[in-house]
Order: C-alpha cells, then sequence, then structure tokens
C-alpha cells in the first residue's frame, strides 16, 4: 500500500520533469541510418588501398578459429576427465 504510494508520487514527480523538457526533432542522421551506413561504408570503401581489410578478416577468423578449437580441446579433456573419475579439468 505505501509502496504503490511512493511508486506514484515518484511517477508524477517523473512525468512533471520531462513534461517541462523542451521538444525537438531528431537530426536528419540520427533519423535516416540508411543514408548514414551508406556514407560510412563509401567512405570506409575508399580506405582499403591503405587499410588491408581482407588480411584483417583473415587474422580475425584464425584468432576466432584457433578459440573455437581450444575450446573444443579443453571440452574433450573434461568430459574425459569426469567420464575416467578424475575429477575434472576446468582448471
Amino acid at each position: 500500500m505505501v509502496t504503490e504510494w511512493l511508486l506514484g508520487v515518484l511517477g508524477t514527480l517523473v512525468r512533471g520533469l520531462l513534461s517541462v523538457l523542451p521538444d525537438f526533432d531528431p537530426p536528419a542522421w540520427f533519423s535516416d541510418s540508411g543514408g548514414l551506413f551508406a556514407s560510412i561504408f563509401g567512405v570506409a570503401d575508399s580506405m582499403g588501398v591503405w587499410l588491408p581489410v581482407e588480411l584483417g578478416f583473415t587474422v580475425a577468423v584464425a584468432v576466432l578459429g584457433c578459440l573455437v578449437v581450444g575450446f573444443g580441446i579443453k571440452l574433450v579433456r573434461i568430459v574425459a576427465s569426469f567420464a575416467t573419475a578424475g575429477g575434472g579439468s576446468a582448471g
């Protein structure tokens, strides 16, 4: 009962504070995300001369692959350790 009253007072205060703030329209770049992404990728595409993006993707995929393989090896070790009653290999 008291909690509902406190939440009602808090809600009224928040509504009152928000009603004081002015209303404005967002800028065009904020509401037109397709145009923003198109311009960003257009600029990024011209940077391919100086920045080897394909090499970056290759390195990122290689690192991710190593992490997945390492996790798989760790998972196999944990399962094998429990299967042989060795106590686990999670450490």
